[in-house]
């Protein structure tokens, strides 16, 4: 080292030496640069070193070629290839034959992206990068070969190009989306649909202040001022009537001191509370009074009369004595006994049920004239519309009368047990209120008991005996139910009611719960049990109804289809009303062969059924029902076996798409099973929500907005009233409003799962107290 120093006249010292090592490397730079300048450049001939500014040129060039390559993971190997080129000479050779084909293929790639950008067909990003495969190097022949066959024709991907850019801008933006994802032609629509409403609703929002600003807090504020307004004013409605009412009795009864009555006042007193030979009749005290003036007190005190119709023909003289005179029941009053009634009112209104029992008239000679007569005035219209007619709804019908039906049905607790009736003769308009799933029966409402007894002497002794087994079955129960026996005939009613006082005489225990049964007292109401006959079942319910057919095969095997009053016309109706008594249950015991009224042909279009018809149909639907309820039971079982999230759709018109996706979203994310429109059109909870640990149980109930509001004539009272009596029926009810769940989804999600965790710690602490 220090004989080298000493040849190139330096010191041996340390910084001379540093100084001779970096002389010779850049020595040998300087040599190589010219070699490859030689090489590649050409600029110089022979041995001689270039000047120093082309040599500070190729060096800065190849440092920063170097540096590329090196920082540059998609081209590794160039880089390889440029270190490789410093050291070895045939490397050299390979790379300067590359870099002389380089210009040509830099104008291609050039070119190629100017071509695929100026088309307008391509993403940016997708273009970003296709050009950053190709300067590494990459092949994308093939790529653009795929592409090419791809589409049939150009001019289809420019007008494609160009309609998409003429669109809404929402829609435009997702279709671009359902483009860009490549998604299948099914499923495209729909992604498509999701994206543009999901647009448009944001909008609308946010450009609705009253939607923006949508506080459901103070809407819930809103519906209970509401019901207490409602409340408050059906007490001040009574007060101010009550108050009328009493001011008009001082007026009219009492001298002006108001300390004793008047001469009107006395003479009222006198016809009504004096006793023995001088007491008046109600005809009588009605009569006297007609010729005060200004009119008889007495209807000023009691405005409101209760009369049958035979009484109000023979005590109320013969004029317009009331402003409105109500018939209830006008299926049952005959025309003949209606018409005295109306002559004296102003207005009438009839309230029944034209699909109920008609009047009876099984001890009535049927007189008629003959329909051979023509028809030539009004008058023959008139008795020829009317000569069929029976009652007085039915009369009613036939006019121009202004008609409101009853939708919402009261008495059955289970929808199942009106289901038949509903369909049969309402056309399935009828809602029943629906109970809360946590109560719903594992059992059929309607249960048939076969008795394959004996129809002799228009009697059957094994239904009355089975019938009598189940009032003493039920009566034995902690809470026994109301109970009602109605049969087919008047014998068999007698048999039932001789066969339960026998049992009574037998078995005291028995004897002092029927006793008890027979005097019960409801709310309100009388609720004993009783034994009727179809004619007289009509207003009258019960819990349980046990019904008797009756009727079955004769001692010798043989059946007769002999249904007395069901096969005659308005039969169907009586079993309509015989069907329809139960809150609870219907116990339907027959010896009807199962082969009669199973092989019944269905009825041709436009055909009435009679009562014979109906009574095979309800039989066959008992056995429906009960088959359909092992199902679900069944089903259930599987569900809690699998202990799977599910979504249960039920098919109710209007169906809200909103309520079904966000049953979705629950499951998905919150793990929670439900069953989307619980109940019926009317009373539909969008959602009931299933108990995460008993699957069919249900913990909240969930109530949108989309689809309920739009169908009622006044949506606010509606909503009071049928939360009302979902409330009544054990819900809990959590309502989502669709404003506020499009400005925050996952706030809404997080609300109705803290609802859910409420109702579950409220049971917990229920529990714990038990």
């Amino acid at each position: 080292g220090k004989a080298l120093l000493r040849t190139y006249g330096l010191q041996p010292t340390r910084d001379e030496a540093v100084r001779l090592r970096d002389f010779l490397v850049g020595l040998r730079a300087r040599t190589v640069l010219a070699e490859v300048h030689r090489e590649l450049v050409a600029e110089q001939e022979g041995d001689a070193l270039p000047g120093d500014g082309v040599l500070l040129k190729c060096f800065a060039a190849f440092g920063r070629a170097l540096a590329a390559t090196v920082r540059s993971d998609g081209i590794v190997a160039l880089g390889e290839r440029w270190r490789a080129a410093l050291v070895d000479a045939s490397s050299r050779a390979g790379l300067r034959a590359g870099l002389r084909r380089s210009p040509a293929r830099a104008a291609a790639l050039v070119q190629l992206e100017g071509s695929m950008t100026s088309v307008d067909l391509f993403e940016s990003q997708w273009l970003v990068a296709v050009f950053a495969a190709v300067r590494g190097g990459k092949r994308i022949a093939d790529a653009l070969a795929r592409l090419e066959r791809g589409f049939d024709d150009l001019e289809s991907v420019l007008r494609i190009r160009a309609a998409v850019r003429a669109l809404p801008v929402a829609f435009g933006q997702a279709v671009g989306r359902v483009l860009q994802a490549g998604v299948a032609t099914d499923g495209g629509l729909a992604a498509m649909q999701r994206i543009v409403l999901t647009g448009e609703l944001t909008r609308r929002v946010a450009q609705s202040d009253t939607l923006r600003s949508l506080d459901p807090q103070r809407l819930a504020n809103h519906f209970d001022r509401y019901v207490e307004l409602e409340s408050s004013k059906r007490s001040l409605v009574a007060a101010a009537i009550t108050h009328r009412w009493v001011a008009q009795q001082r007026q009219r009864l009492l001298v002006g001191t108001g300390t004793r009555l008047n001469s009107d006042g006395a003479s009222l007193r006198n016809r009504l509370f004096v006793r023995g030979q001088r007491a008046m009749r109600l005809r009588q005290v009605i009569a006297v009074g007609e010729d005060i003036a200004g009119g008889d007190p007495l209807f000023d005190m009691c405005p409101v009369w209760l009369a049958s119709p035979e009484t109000v023909a023979q005590v109320f003289p013969r004029r317009v004595m009331f402003d409105v005179v109500i018939f209830d029941e006008a299926s049952q009053c005959r025309l003949e006994e209606a018409l005295p009634v109306i002559t004296r009112a102003k207005r009438v209104v009839i309230a029944g049920d034209p699909k109920q029992l008609p009047p009876t008239r099984f001890f009535e000679a049927a007189v008629s004239d003959s329909d051979d007569g023509e028809i030539l005035t009004a008058q023959d219209v008139f008795e020829a519309q009317f000569a069929e007619v029976e009652d007085l709804l039915a009369a009613a019908l036939n006019l121009e009368v202004q008609e409101s039906y009853l939708d919402v049905h009261y008495r059955s607790r289970n929808a199942d047990l009106i289901g038949f009736s509903n369909e049969r003769f309402y056309h399935s308009r009828l809602q029943p209120i629906p109970g809360h799933p946590s109560n719903r029966s594992v059992i059929p409402p309607i249960q048939l008991h076969r008795a394959e007894g004996v129809y002799e002497d228009r009697a059957n002794v094994v239904e009355a005996e089975r019938v009598c087994a189940l009032v003493r079955d039920l009566l034995k129960r902690a809470e026994p139910p109301s109970i009602g026996i109605a049969t087919f005939n008047i014998v068999q009613r007698d048999l039932i009611s001789q066969m339960l006082d026998d049992l009574a005489t037998d078995d005291a225990d028995f004897a002092r719960r029927l006793a008890k049964a027979r005097q019960r007292v409801g709310e309100g109401s009388f609720e004993g049990l009783f034994v009727k006959n179809l004619e007289n079942v009509q207003g009258d319910e019960r819990d349980h109804i046990i019904i008797s057919t009756t009727y079955g095969p004769d001692t010798a095997g043989r059946f007769y289809r002999r249904f007395g009053p069901l096969r005659q016309a308005g039969g169907g109706r009586r079993l309509n009303v015989l069907v329809t008594r139960a809150r609870h249950e219907v116990h339907l015991v027959s010896s009807i062969p199962r082969e009669v009224y199973a092989a019944v042909e269905p009825v041709p279009d436009g055909v009435t059924p009679n009562g014979a018809w109906l009574l095979f149909a309800y039989l066959r639907y008992a056995e429906d029902l009960a088959e359909a309820y092992a199902e679900n039971a069944r089903v259930l079982n599987e569900s809690q076996a699998e202990a799977g999230m599910s979504v249960l759709r039920r098919p109710i018109e209007p169906y809200s798409v909103f309520a079904h996706a966000l049953a979705l979203r629950l499951a998905r994310e919150g793990g929670v099973s439900s069953e989307v429109h619980w109940g019926n059109t009317g009373f539909c909870i969008d959602a009931a929500l299933r108990h995460p640990v008993r699957p069919e149980d249900v913990t909240v109930g969930l109530l949108c907005d989309f689809n309920r509001f739009p169908h009622a004539t006044d949506p606010v009272s509606w909503e009071v009233y049928r939360t009302g009596i979902l409330r009544g029926q054990g819900w809990d009810l959590h309502r989502v409003w669709t404003p506020t769940y499009f400005r925050d989804p996952t706030r809404s999600v997080n609300a109705i799962a803290r609802d859910v965790e409420a109702v579950l710690a409220r049971e917990l602490k229920a529990g714990a107290g038990e």
